[in-house]
């Protein structure tokens, strides 16, 4: 059976507007508006273009179907971790890797019985889906758990992990069973002037995780980007639009790529201060959330799918015990 795009649009996670092109179902995470503030001239190229990949977008429904497959278009290849992962009752079970192919087919075979699926696009590409087809019946699932906004940069992207799905978003969603919109951007800082309400999706909480980019002096003074200042517009104007919605800011990670340690730190601290100003802000600190080891991570700064892992346990540890 093939399912017409207005069909799949029903199990689709993780996304708040649609488009169609040349029949593929194109899935956003960021509203219409968003997307138009992002193509004025002088916007950042880079987190434009990132804006539109696919991370923390899935496909999810319950089925006995036995198999599935579909037709995809890939924008571009980043990373290894660009893979279309296949979950039955939140266990992976098979796994797809785009490699060098931005177009093709996916075919996925998978047990007999009812079941929940679960369809991980990629994180560091937009992938859009053309003729998605199953042999068997299916349900929508409806949302249940707290809709959480996330605001990030890679890490939250999903950079890092050998695979889509062991992203610390991702991991967090299935741990948490959240409404999770995930508005994480490579390369991406405190940015105030791109805060506004999204369209379609009103937050029950609000993380934040973003500081580790232009925190060296050099990068501000190239781009003419005042940390200090950023951080407190940012903060300012973000519980201007939630005054009441709890928010939680993580503070930036371990990094170990020769880090000025003094400015690091500075910026850690300028964050805390910004946020001690408002009773909705809980500041989960980032040291605490993944060791300081190199195995916990791909490349000094981003979390592997093992560091991932840590990363959304102790998010949600945190979670429990501020009572987020």
């Amino acid at each position: 059976m093939k399912l017409s795009n207005k069909t799949l649009t029903k199990f689709i996670k993780g996304a708040v507007c649609f488009s169609e092109e040349k029949g593929y179902l194109c899935s956003y995470r960021y509203s219409r508006a968003q997307m138009d503030h992002m193509s004025l001239d002088g916007y950042d190229h880079c987190w434009r273009s990132w804006a539109l990949h696919s991370s923390n977008i899935r496909i999810e429904f319950k089925t006995d179907a036995q198999s599935l497959s579909f037709n995809y278009r890939s924008s571009d290849v980043l990373d290894t971790n660009n893979t279309i992962d296949l979950y039955i009752n939140d266990v992976l079970y098979s796994v797809y890797n785009i490699e060098q192919n931005l177009k093709g087919s996916v075919a996925f075979s998978m047990p007999a019985g009812e079941k929940k699926v679960s369809i991980y696009l990629p994180c560091v590409s937009k992938l859009d889906i053309k003729g998605f087809t199953i042999d068997g019946s299916y349900k929508t699932i409806k949302d249940k758990g707290a809709r959480v906004l996330v605001i990030g940069d890679s890490i939250t992207q999903g950079g890092g992990p050998s695979i889509t799905s062991a992203s610390y978003l991702n991991s967090l969603v299935r741990k948490t069973g959240y409404t999770v919109l995930g508005q994480g951007i490579a390369g991406y800082r405190y940015e105030p002037r791109d805060l506004m309400k999204v369209d379609g999706f009103e937050p029950d909480k609000i993380i934040v995780f973003l500081g580790t980019n232009y925190y060296d002096e050099k990068s501000c003074l190239d781009n003419g980007y005042d940390y200090e200042i950023a951080v407190n517009e940012f903060y300012e104007k973000l519980t201007r639009l939630y005054p009441e919605t709890p928010i939680m800011t993580i503070t930036p990670l371990w990094r170990n790529n020769n880090v000025d340690w003094e400015r690091f730190l500075w910026c850690i601290d300028t964050i805390k201060k910004a946020c001690e100003k408002y009773k909705n802000i809980h500041v989960v600190d980032g040291f605490t959330l993944v060791p300081n080891v190199d195995e916990c991570y791909k490349d000094k700064i981003h979390p592997n799918s093992y560091g991932s892992e840590l990363l959304a346990s102790n998010i949600l540890k945190n979670i429990k015990e501020l009572k987020f």
